[in-house]
């Protein structure tokens, strides 16, 4: 099973999903806008994804597995406004895990290879570098959670 990771930012993909970039499971990233879009060209380039907007994207294709940032634990709004479309396709019953870009979440794990991490986003990302420079949650941490409704329980 492939991956699609909905980034609301160029970086986020990395600093929230790096672990499964790096795996080469990720077959998209979508972004909000032309500007991520654009920025995130050397990240696709090297982790070998495919960019696309998210309002050009068809969210009910069933082969894929989305990511989306978590809407509880995420404290930009951006990040919190596309976690809330994550929830809403997780009702319509698809495959939905949420990852966090934030220490806040109880589901975060540290990094195994932190320092290949935090050399892919100043390479990729050199303009901003002064984001994790002295903020290390950036490259130390992420991590998943997929959430389960059981419908059954609430009738």
């Amino acid at each position: 099973m492939k991956y699609i990771i909905i980034a609301p930012h160029a970086d986020d993909e990395i600093i929230g999903c790096y672990e499964l970039l790096a795996s080469g499971l990720v077959a998209k990233v979508l972004f909000p806008d032309d500007v991520a879009l654009t920025e995130a060209n050397a990240s696709s380039e090297h982790f070998l994804f495919g960019r696309q907007l998210i309002e050009d994207h068809d969210f009910y294709n069933g082969h894929y597995i989305y990511l989306f940032p978590d809407p509880y634990f995420e404290a930009h709004p951006k990040h919190r406004e596309l976690g809330s479309l994550g929830e809403g396709l997780l009702r319509q019953d698809r495959q939905v895990i949420f990852y966090s870009t934030t220490m806040s979440a109880p589901y975060i794990h540290e990094v195994s290879q932190p320092e290949i991490k935090r050399h892919c986003l100043s390479k990729l990302y050199p303009k901003k570098h002064s984001l994790w420079e002295y903020e290390h949650k950036y490259f130390l941490f992420e991590g998943y959670n997929q959430w389960v409704i059981k419908w059954d329980a609430l009738s």
